[in-house]
């Protein structure tokens, strides 16, 4: 019953982000509410794996799975209350744009690879992309990311309020933590291959 359960979850989950990313590069990648809703249901599906790891169903580590998972959760947050016209850009590109892409290629073969593994059956290919697109992926959605609270900051007038202070110790938190959760990724690499 928990392989069928997991083999939904990751079906489901593959879908919603195939969805989004379709939708984002049919429609120009911008936040509408079609494009939002699906995001929404997919982010907050994934709080899911929290709950899977703490009680053992997944081997992923509770800690960064927990870390991975809130601070996208933080940035979707954002996504749901900043206008798009304020945010910043990056050679004229969009932390939306951004998330968009790296997010959603990072998800689908991630969602795809987790069910073809629990079918027990390897795709080469899609075992190579999982372990190695990250090392693009991986700091490309941290810039999105990183781009999506700082258009925050801008668009509350980079005032002190509790807010604006709040998105800077979260953007702080990004130095510290993304060497250990890039390193994990590259261990499990080295793991794999």
């Amino acid at each position: 019953m928990l392989k069928k359960y997991l083999i939904g979850y990751n079906v489901v989950l593959f879908l919603a982000w195939s969805l989004f990313f379709a939708w984002q590069i049919t429609h120009g990648f911008v936040i509408d509410k079609i494009s939002i809703t699906i995001l929404n249901i997919a982010q907050v599906a994934a709080l899911l794996e929290i709950l899977h790891s703490k009680l053992g169903w997944v081997k992923s580590p509770v800690f960064t799975t927990a870390l991975q998972i809130s601070s996208r959760v933080f940035v979707l947050f954002w996504l749901n209350v900043i206008p798009s016209e304020h945010q910043i850009l990056l050679f004229g590109i969009s932390g939306i744009t951004i998330v968009s892409i790296a997010w959603s290629i990072t998800e689908m073969v991630r969602y795809s690879y987790y069910t073809f593994s629990l079918l027990n059956k390897e795709i080469k290919f899609l075992t190579f992309l999982r372990y190695t697109l990250f090392i693009v992926l991986y700091p490309l959605g941290i810039t999105g990311e990183g781009m999506i609270m700082a258009s925050v900051l801008k668009w509350n007038n980079y005032d002190f309020s509790l807010i604006n202070i709040i998105i800077f110790i979260v953007i702080l938190s990004y130095l510290p933590f993304f060497p250990k959760l890039y390193g994990y990724m590259w261990q499990q690499r080295k793991k794999k291959f």
